[in-house]
């Protein structure tokens, strides 16, 4: 008797190999696998954002976060934008958080409301030095767009042409903030509770659960920013 076969060829398959997720900056749609609220670690740190994973066409892209409360405690105008511009894009109207336990037994804060939600992202690669002294990259969201139509939330509400995410995704550059670049320094998501298991020890998100009761719903108040500006 033939021993059956493992595996049978696979000629689509065989097509997809190679490095999953995105490698280089551009314009990216598809579908939010996880959406989470992290804080920072440092104690010295008040910063509050949302973490994403975006599952695209060249494969699952993961840590794109967006700042909405800085160091100092204070909000951010860029990041309390976009996530605003996310929320009229996906029509959600607040968002909240759930607790939950991820594999590794730490506290998680998903929002459930954007979760399985079409967007699209315009994604800037960003440079970093890991702990290591290794070079290291990473994603910053420029700018959100709507599955369908391309447009940004202005161009969509003010019935204005599909033009933004063309024009910034032809002025892309990557970022530089390597240390040995001059610019910045390692990347500050070491110092961040992350989702998908990039976590640096079992500390539990102590600042969200110490606020969950004032800071678990975001209300949608669309800003009066310049989408032409990107974040």
């Amino acid at each position: 008797m033939q021993p059956q076969p493992i595996f049978t060829f696979d000629p689509e398959s065989a097509k997809a190999a190679g490095p999953a997720g995105a490698s280089e900056g551009g314009a990216y749609a598809g579908i939010i696998k996880t959406a989470m609220f992290t804080s920072a670690r440092d104690t010295d740190s008040q910063s509050q954002s949302m973490e994403f994973a975006l599952d695209a066409d060249v494969g699952t892209i993961n840590f794109l976060r967006v700042s909405y409360i800085g160091r100092d405690g204070n909000p951010l105008r860029g990041g309390t934008a976009m996530i605003n511009a996310i929320m009229g894009l996906t029509n959600v109207k607040a968002l909240h958080a759930t607790e939950s336990r991820n594999e590794q037994g730490e506290t998680e804060y998903h929002c459930k409301e954007l979760e399985g939600k079409p967007i699209g992202f315009v994604l800037q690669k960003v440079l970093y030095t890991k702990n290591d002294g290794k070079d290291g990259y990473r994603f910053e969201i420029r700018q959100a767009f709507g599955t369908k139509t391309r447009k940004t939330y202005k161009e969509a509400m003010e019935n204005l042409p599909a033009e933004v995410v063309d024009k910034l995704v032809a002025s892309l550059t990557d970022k530089d903030e390597r240390q040995h670049g001059g610019a910045g320094g390692p990347a500050v998501s070491g110092k961040q509770s992350s989702m998908l298991g990039n976590q640096q020890n079992n500390q539990p998100q102590s600042r969200l659960q110490q606020n969950a009761g004032g800071r678990n719903q975001l209300q949608q108040q669309v800003p009066d920013f310049d989408d032409d500006i990107p974040f």
